[in-house]
C-alpha cells in the first residue's frame, strides 16, 4: 500500500510546476531515492554546465518619476470683465504671443480716454504757468525801474525845494534868481523824463505786459512833477519879485512835500522788489505743473497696461492642457482660466541622498517609460535641485528626454542611474526560468545530479541576469541543453 501511494506521487511530481517539484523534494522522506531508483532508473543529460562566479558589476538605482514639460504656466486675468471669446481648446498648439481669450474692453477704453483727457489738460497748464512766470517776470523788472526812477525824481525834486526855501530865506540875489531859473529848467527836465515814463507805461499796458495800476502810478507821478514844475515857475517869479511871508511858508510846505515824496518813492521801491518774488511763486506753479504732466502720462500708460490685459496671449510656443472658463464668464483677477505647457519633456524623480552624488549635470541616463512599451529613451541629467527633502531626504532630479514621440505629461517613468561597482553574480538569461512567479535554475551537486533551486533575480544586463540570492560562488548549474533536464538527472558535460 505504502509504495503505491509513493508511486502515485512521484507521478503527480512529474506532471506538477517546478514549484510543486521542489516543494516534494524538501518535504518527501529520505527512502524516496531507493524508490525512485527502483521505480525508474536516473536518468543520464547531456548538458552544459558553468561554474559560478563574482564579478565586479556597477550597481544601479532605478529612481522612479513622472514625465513633465518643462514650461507650464497657469493663465489668469488682471482685471476684472466678462470674457467674450477663447478661441482654443484642450490640445491645441499653440504660439508665443497668440491671443487665447479676451475680455470685455469698453470699462478700460474710457479709462484710457479719461487719462489722455487729463494729460492733454495737464500739458496746456504747463503752458499756463510758463506764460504767467514770463508775465510776472517782465511786469516786476518794470515796476522796479519805475520805483527807482520815481526815487530819483523825488530827490531832484527835494533838492529843488530845498534850494527854494533857502531863497525864500536869503531874499532875492541874483545867484538866487539864477538858481531859480535853474530850477525851472530842472523841473522841465523832470517833467520831460515823467512823460516819456507814462508814454512807455501806457505801451507796457496796451501790450497787456502791465496792470492799469501802474500807468496810473506813472499818471501821478507825472502829474506830481508837472506841478513841481509850476512850483519852480512861481518860484523863480517871486525871486524876481522878491520873498514874501506867504511865499517863504509855501517854500516850507514845498520841502515838506518833497521829503514825503521821497519816502513815497523809496517805500514803492521796496514793494516793487517784494512784488519780484511773486516770480518765485510763478516758477514754482511750473514745476508742480510739470510734475502733473509726469503723472498724467503715467496714468495713461497704466490705463493702456490695463486695456493690454484684455487679450491673454500664449507666453510661449505649447500646447494647451486645460481650458477653464468659458464665454460669458466672469472673469476675476487672479482665477485660473487656462494652462498651456511648453518645451521639451523631462522625468522628474525622487532619488535619495546616497544615490545623489553618483549624478552630474549633463551626465547621461536611460530611462524607460510605461506606456511606451519595452525599451529605453536617452536622457540627460538637466537639474538637480539644491535643497533635499527634509523628511524623506531626497532630492528632485530633472532629467530631459532626448525624444519626445509618443510621451505626454503625467507619464509614469524610471531612470536607471548608475551607481558604484560591486562584487555580482551573474548568470545567462537563458539560464533561469519563472514558473508560477518563481526563479529557477538547475544546479548540480557534488555527485553531478541536477537539482531544482529557486533563485531571486535583479537587474539584466544585456543577455545576462544579476542573482541576488540562491546561488553562491563555485555552484555550478546548466546553462546548455536546459530543456532536457529534469530534477534528479545525472549531469554530463563540460
Amino acid at each position: 500500500m505504502h509504495m503505491r501511494e509513493h508511486g502515485k506521487m512521484k507521478k503527480i511530481v512529474y506532471g506538477f510546476s517546478g514549484t510543486a517539484v521542489l516543494a516534494l523534494a524538501l518535504t518527501g522522506c529520505g527512502s524516496q531515492k531507493e524508490e525512485t531508483a527502483e521505480t525508474k532508473p536516473i536518468q543520464t543529460v547531456h548538458a552544459t554546465l558553468l561554474t559560478v562566479t563574482e564579478s565586479d558589476v556597477q550597481g544601479n538605482y532605478m529612481a522612479s518619476g513622472t514625465v513633465k514639460a518643462l514650461l507650464n504656466s497657469t493663465l489668469s486675468s488682471k482685471v476684472m470683465g466678462r470674457i467674450e471669446t477663447v478661441k482654443v481648446r484642450e490640445g491645441d498648439v499653440v504660439r508665443k504671443g497668440q491671443v487665447l481669450l479676451t475680455i470685455d474692453p469698453r470699462e478700460l477704453q474710457a479709462s484710457v480716454a479719461i487719462a489722455d483727457a487729463n494729460y492733454g489738460a495737464s500739458v496746456a497748464g504747463v503752458s499756463n504757468a510758463k506764460t504767467a512766470v514770463e508775465m510776472e517776470s517782465k511786469t516786476s523788472r518794470a515796476r522796479i525801474a519805475q520805483a527807482e526812477a520815481q526815487v530819483s525824481i523825488a530827490q531832484a525834486a527835494l533838492k529843488v525845494a530845498e534850494a527854494k526855501r533857502d531863497l525864500a530865506k536869503a531874499g532875492p540875489r541874483p545867484q538866487e534868481v539864477a538858481q531859480s531859473h535853474i530850477a525851472v529848467v530842472q523841473a522841465q527836465s523832470n517833467l520831460k523824463l515823467a512823460k516819456l515814463e507814462l508814454d512807455r507805461v501806457r505801451k507796457l499796458v496796451n501790450d497787456g505786459a502791465l496792470a492799469r495800476r501802474e500807468q496810473d502810478l506813472a499818471q501821478n507821478r507825472y502829474d506830481l512833477v508837472k506841478g513841481q514844475l509850476d512850483a519852480a515857475l512861481q518860484g523863480e517869479k517871486i525871486a524876481l519879485e522878491g520873498t514874501r511871508s506867504q511865499d517863504l511858508r509855501a517854500a516850507e510846505e514845498g520841502v515838506a512835500q518833497a521829503r514825503a515824496a521821497l519816502t513815497q518813492a523809496k517805500t514803492g521801491v521796496l514793494q516793487a522788489k517784494a512784488s519780484a518774488m511773486q516770480v518765485e511763486v510763478r516758477q514754482k506753479e511750473v514745476l508742480v505743473a510739470g510734475a502733473q504732466v509726469k503723472q498724467a502720462v503715467a496714468a495713461a500708460q497704466s490705463a493702456r497696461v490695463g486695456l493690454a490685459y484684455t487679450s491673454i496671449v500664449a507666453p510661449f510656443d505649447g500646447r494647451v492642457t486645460a481650458r477653464l472658463v468659458d464665454p460669458g464668464v466672469m472673469a476675476n483677477p487672479g482665477s485660473p482660466m487656462m494652462t498651456v505647457e511648453g518645451g521639451e519633456f523631462r522625468l522628474e524623480a525622487a532619488v535619495p541622498e546616497s544615490v545623489i552624488g553618483y549624478l552630474k549635470l549633463g551626465n547621461n541616463i536611460k530611462v524607460s517609460v510605461d506606456s511606451l512599451g519595452a525599451g529605453t529613451i536617452d536622457a540627460k541629467v538637466s537639474e538637480i535641485t539644491p535643497q533635499g527633502d527634509t523628511t524623506s531626504h531626497s532630492f528632485t532630479v530633472k532629467l530631459s528626454l532626448l525624444r519626445s514621440v509618443g510621451i505626454k505629461s503625467g507619464m509614469f517613468g524610471r531612470a536607471n542611474i548608475p551607481t558604484a561597482f560591486k562584487k555580482q553574480i551573474q548568470i545567462p538569461s537563458s539560464a533561469t526560468w519563472v514558473t508560477s512567479g518563481l526563479n529557477y535554475v538547475f544546479a548540480v551537486d557534488s555527485e553531478g545530479i541536477a537539482r531544482l533551486r529557486i533563485v531571486t533575480l535583479g537587474d539584466s544586463n544585456g543577455d545576462k541576469v544579476t542573482v541576488l540570492s540562491g546561488l553562491s560562488k563555485g555552484d555550478r548549474i546548466v546553462v546548455g541543453n536546459r530543456e532536457s533536464v529534469t530534477d534528479g538527472a545525472k549531469i554530463e558535460g563540460n
